[in-house]
């Protein structure tokens, strides 16, 4: 499926780049949550994920956010380190890895290394 995988670039760790469905939780200053919203995951690795978001969010920011992975969801506290208007819709959203448990990063593993056995890698 090469539309819908490709390895972006090698750093320490692969960033696959995708197309599947992720939502993220918005806390407001007294740590409440206060709105959720859909977004799309672009590109995913171990250290952060960024997604295409019709929302800004602002740099900081400590989000909830829980990718649609094939058959698996996994969760994990995020911050925003940039949101940028995107090519093709909305904003693009930078969100690194924070806190996560331990299952949800071994599933998280365990779906790059599918991906990237699927790709020949």
């Amino acid at each position: 499926m090469p539309d819908e995988f490709g390895i972006r670039d090698r750093r320490n760790l692969d960033r696959v780049k995708m197309n599947y469905p992720a939502t993220y939780t918005r806390y407001d200053n007294w740590g409440n949550p206060c709105d959720q919203r859909i977004a799309k995951v672009v590109q995913v690795s171990l250290k952060g994920v960024r997604l295409q978001s019709s929302f800004r969010v602002e740099p900081g920011e400590m989000l909830d956010v829980t990718l649609a992975l094939g058959d698996n969801l996994v969760s994990f506290k995020g911050r925003a380190i940039h949101a940028r208007l995107s090519e093709e819709q909305g904003f693009e959203l930078g969100i690194s890895i924070e806190d996560i448990e331990d299952e949800q990063r071994a599933t998280l593993i365990r779906f790059l290394s599918r991906i990237r056995n699927l790709m020949g890698g």
